[in-house]
């Protein structure tokens, strides 16, 4: 969900500037198109262990095989071209060929990455979904499509309803709760036409979707939580669909009946609202958009009885702010409250005011640092006028913070979030207030389970985890991640989610089908690595060796790991990437020459920032090879490199290069 992404986060920042993303994370679903090329590196380098060495050529160089140019089918080359050496020859398939599944990495049952906060009943349980937090990271339940649960006040979770992420919905958002305890919500995707869905879930369980959504005229992609009146009628926003494709303002009466009752046009008006209405005792509505208005980054509207919208603040996308994602709040005397992803005087984000009169202040303004970073949930307000929120980043461990603003507009950080037991990255989750003054909330990211976490903070600062969500023991995700063969004859491979710890395994299949764990990924301290993305190789010897998207250290995710694992599954780090000359986010794995080098590639970094590749020692000194430009040359590779018997290096980029020609597969291939 937006929703990563601790994950997709990392990689949306790598290509924001491709994307020209004016959207905040959560939002990283709409992926760039971007070009692929393949490349030849020269570099001379002995890689496959079934060629022999060969001399290293002193000045290594790149050259360009023909481009695929706008072949759909082709796009985004996560992986490498061959995972074994290149005078390895498939062979043809069987005309009976028949899949035998070995192992079945399962779901998450009781959910995973809470993303939308909170809701609060009477007697003190909490309602809320899990949805996953960004484009590729699943919600859990019994199809990965996420979860609406409940959590009591002895700590007990309940999983109310898994989405199947078909008719019924997938990636639900936050949930609201009427008086007969039926709990009603929206899904970004599934329905009937994939396009998200209005449910509710009776006392009992039972799910029904009051509207799925086409993506036409009526909306799509609802991404905000529902309000609902006193008659029943549910309100909510689209990010997409409408007539100009920048979302709607729906309402959907106790039928099933929807009827749009405003429809952006992504120009002066806004577009891709993203947060939840409220609703006046007119009945007119309030809300904000993410995108358009008169200078692109946003607007406060108010959409009256008779369906007419008024602007009442346009964000200019400096000082005052810009780029909500929350919706906002009222007091008595009409004025709105709200917060801001982006502007500010630092780019990191206000909390905002705008009075009857359309007048904006900023009561505060965030800088980036320990204060906190783009909050992307709304404020909550106290009796005596304080506003309490989270931030996405920002803090000390740059995971996030909780923070007051009060009256006279000073800030007070009540917790940092840090990598731990206590969770991470709070995203779209705001807070919640009970009478004793304790706040309410989720994390995205870690916990003990590494699935995320339901929190209570009192008005001490003290931090309570009231629910962690579990991962799969044996893991998730298996993402780009292939499978070797060893000497022994087992199958070994990697998921890059999953395990004790929710980062991600390193596994052995045996004869049998068995799955035996050799080693669990950690991200619960500076020294932990996690997110093998790439896939695993392995030695005479019995060590195993990959990289993971996720690095050592204090402040935010890192940028991955080269690492070790021996046969006793004792970890070594061999190379901690820090996103400058030497590379980032290594996204494909490694593979190794006889004198025990590894070769690989990385994703980000290098003199252009876009990807490089290296080679990595047995004592661990990093040389890089190539730097790509992201020009003609390619950039940003994700996949994983091969050699020929002369030493050159073969690979792909995801982004980069210049349309020389068509050519086909077969062409291609046969090239190669």
């Amino acid at each position: 969900m937006q929703r990563f992404s601790d994950f997709v986060c990392s990689l949306g920042r790598v290509f924001a500037d491709l994307a020209g993303a004016v959207r905040p994370c959560a939002a990283a679903r709409r992926k760039a198109a971007l070009t692929l090329c393949l490349v030849l590196c020269a570099l001379g380098l002995g890689l496959s262990a079934s060629a022999q060495e060969a001399a290293p050529v002193p000045n290594a160089k790149e050259f360009m095989l023909p481009n695929l140019v706008n072949r759909p089918h082709l796009a985004y080359p996560a992986a490498g071209v061959l995972r074994r050496s290149a005078s390895a020859q498939d062979a043809a398939p069987a005309s009976n060929a028949k899949e035998v599944v070995l192992h079945n990495f399962a779901s998450p049952r009781r959910g995973a990455y809470p993303d939308f906060g909170l809701i609060r009943d009477s007697a003190g349980n909490l309602y809320g979904t899990t949805n996953g937090s960004y484009s590729d990271v699943g919600g859990g339940g019994t199809n990965n499509a996420g979860v609406v649960f409940e959590v009591d006040i002895f700590g007990n979770e309940t999983a109310l309803y898994s989405f199947t992420g078909g008719a019924d919905g997938s990636s639900p958002n936050g949930v609201i709760r009427d008086t007969a305890g039926n709990l009603y919500g929206t899904t970004y995707q599934g329905g009937a036409s994939n396009a998200g869905v209005v449910f509710k879930i009776d006392t009992s369980g039972n799910e029904t979707v009051l509207y799925a959504f086409t993506g036409g005229a009526d909306g799509g992609g609802p991404y905000g939580p529902l309000i609902r009146d006193s008659a029943g009628n549910l309100y909510g926003t689209t990010y997409q669909g409408g007539a100009s494709n920048a979302g709607v303002v729906f309402k959907i009466d106790t039928s099933g009946n929807e009827t749009v009752l405003y429809t952006f046009t992504g120009g002066a008006d806004g577009g891709y609202p993203y947060g939840a209405l409220i609703l006046d005792s007119e009945g007119s509505l309030y809300g904000t958009t993410n995108g358009a208005g008169a200078s692109g980054a946003g607007v406060v509207f108010k959409i009256d009885t008779s369906g007419n919208e008024i602007v009442l603040y346009s964000f200019t996308g400096g000082n005052d702010g810009g780029y909500s994602t929350a919706g906002v709040i009222r007091d008595r005397a009409g004025n709105l409250y709200g917060t801001t992803s982006g502007g500010g005087a630092s780019g990191a984000g206000v909390v905002f005011k705008v009075d009857p009169t359309g007048h904006e202040t900023v009561l505060y303004s965030f800088t980036g640092g320990n204060d906190g970073n783009s909050p992307s949930a709304g404020v909550i307000r106290d009796p005596a006028g304080n506003f309490y929120g989270t931030t996405s980043g920002g803090g000390a461990g740059d995971r996030g913070v909780v923070f007051k603003v009060d009256t006279s507009g000073n800030e007070t950080v009540l917790h940092t979030f840090m990598r731990g037991i206590d969770g991470n990255q709070p995203d779209l989750a705001g807070v919640i207030r009970d009478e004793a003054g304790n706040l309410y909330g989720t994390t995205a990211f870690n916990g003990a389970g590494g699935q995320g976490t339901v929190y209570k903070l009192d008005p001490n600062g003290n931090v309570t985890v009231l629910y962690a969500f579990p991962g799969t023991r044996d893991g998730q995700d298996v993402y780009n991640n292939g499978l070797i063969f060893a000497g022994d004859g087992q199958l070994y491979g990697a998921t890059a989610l999953g395990g004790e710890r929710g980062a991600g395994v390193l596994y052995q299949l045996d004869g049998q089908c068995n799955e035996t764990v050799l080693y669990s990924f950690t991200a619960f301290t500076a020294n932990g690595f996690s997110r093998p993305t790439g896939g695993v190789i392995g030695d005479e010897a019995g060590n195993f060796y990959g990289t993971t998207f996720i690095g050592q250290t204090d402040v935010g995710s890192g940028y991955g790991v080269v690492y070790k694992v021996d046969a006793a599954g004792h970890s070594t780090v061999l190379h901690n990437f820090t996103n400058g000359a030497d590379g980032g986010n290594p996204y494909g794995g490694v593979i190794r020459d006889w004198t025990g080098n590894l070769y690989g590639t990385a994703s980000g970094g290098g003199a252009s920032n876009a990807g490089l590749v290296f080679k990595i020692d047995p004592s661990g000194h990093e040389t890089v090879l190539y730097t790509f430009t992201g020009g003609a040359d390619g950039g940003y590779p994700f996949g994983e490199l091969i050699r020929d018997a002369a030493g050159n290096l073969y690979g792909t980029t995801n982004g980069g290069g210049a349309p020389l020609c068509q050519c086909d597969v077969r062409h291609l291939t046969s090239t190669i």
